[in-house]
């Protein structure tokens, strides 16, 4: 797999990046080296492989999928998250019109999320939303293929429950206010809802990509439909 064509500089930091999580790795765990979390490192985000019309994943969507998966290596948090501050500065600045400073901070709060709320490291295989390379000889393609079918089923079900809609949200306003970490999180979710409103996705197929991306509502709590046509009505978006 090679870097793609394009800036040298950049090149050049996706190939030391990458010799960098090789060492972090290390024999023992090189196991891990996945091809989708190879390719995202040489290649970042490749915008290129997206139609005008699909969604796009933002820095924080490539922050927190790779976050997740080195949760999943289990390798001591430690030692990686210092490289993955340099790779979202180096790499993923050029989807993202943060600062290197907001860049750096934000990063530590993914990661800080993704540890507090225990995201799994679920990949979606040749379906990923971030259409990174992705090999039926990876040796986690069947772990992942279960996983995924497990959610569907897991949301399916949930979408079968008698539905209430919330009457009085006042008790909800009336809370402190949440801490910084669900702020941001609730903030790209509601980004997230608007753009796939916007391209006609269905609610409760939203609600989904909710979930399967690791979005949390405002009190950071799993999105179920309710919650979902609540902030929509706030919003004026229905």
């Amino acid at each position: 797999m090679k870097p793609r064509k394009g800036n040298q500089a950049i090149s050049m930091k996706t190939c030391n990046h990458l010799k960098s999580l090789t060492k972090i790795l290390g024999n023992t765990n090189k196991r891990f080296l996945f091809s989708c979390i190879k390719d995202l490192v040489l290649n970042g985000p490749a915008l290129s492989r997206f139609s005008d019309d699909e969604y796009k994943p933002t820095r924080q969507d490539i922050t927190q999928f790779m976050a997740a998966w080195f949760r999943y290596t289990e390798i001591s948090r430690e030692v990686w998250q210092g490289w993955l501050i340099e790779y979202c500065v180096d790499v993923l600045s050029s989807i993202s019109s943060s600062s290197k400073s907001q860049i750096r901070h934000s990063t530590k709060s993914n990661v800080k999320y993704i540890y507090r709320y225990e995201v799994s490291f679920i990949c979606g295989c040749e379906d990923n939303r971030l259409k990174a390379i992705c090999e039926k000889s990876c040796p986690v393609y069947g772990e992942m293929q279960e996983k995924q079918r497990e959610m569907r089923e897991k949301e399916a079900n949930r979408f079968h429950e008698p539905i209430t809609l919330p009457i009085d949200h006042k008790a909800e306003d009336s809370r402190a206010p949440v801490k910084e970490i669900y702020l941001e999180q609730f903030e790209k979710a509601l980004e997230f809802i608007r753009d796939n409103l916007k391209k006609g996705i269905a609610y409760k197929k939203i609600v989904t990509l909710l979930n399967e991306d690791g979005f949390k509502t405002r009190t950071g709590k799993r999105w179920k439909y309710p919650t979902l046509m609540t902030e929509v009505r706030k919003k004026d978006w229905s």
